[in-house]
């Protein structure tokens, strides 16, 4: 996903057809959360196991609210959290200027057009996590 946005195509061409590939893709991952959370039977047999910690990748936010159902802590195994939320958390500075997005493929040693690219994933990034997290709020609630 992160290579094909600076590919070949004309660039509406490729948001158009990038934000129609993470709509679809998240759209089936939420269905995939749904039919898990409301699977009674499934959510018992979790809850009975007596699980001490839950184990989970952050990426999607599916683990994180199985875990809350279940009342479990919860260990990420990320080295970074979508949507630079780990920078947010950590109130860590992370300026686009030299601190390359994890899908540039930039060094911190970058050009002014590898900047510029740099800048463009951040502000993308935004719009694209508002499209994949936030149907998962009335799930969570």
């Amino acid at each position: 996903l992160g290579l094909e946005v600076f590919g070949k195509k004309p660039f509406l061409q490729r948001v158009v057809e990038t934000y129609k590939r993470v709509k679809k893709d998240s759209a089936l991952l939420l269905s995939a959360c749904s039919h898990l959370l409301y699977n009674k039977e499934l959510m018992a047999s979790l809850a009975e196991s007596g699980f001490d910690a839950m184990l989970t990748d952050p990426f999607l936010p599916c683990g994180p609210i199985v875990a809350l159902r279940l009342a479990l802590p919860v260990v990420f195994f990320l080295n970074s959290l979508p949507c630079g939320l780990d920078f947010q958390g950590t109130r860590c500075p992370s300026p686009p200027s030299y601190v390359p997005r994890v899908l540039s493929l930039n060094s911190d040693h970058m050009t002014f057009l590898q900047r510029v690219k740099n800048m463009l994933i951040l502000v993308s990034e935004g719009f694209l996590c508002n499209v994949v997290y936030s149907p998962y709020a009335s799930l969570a609630s």
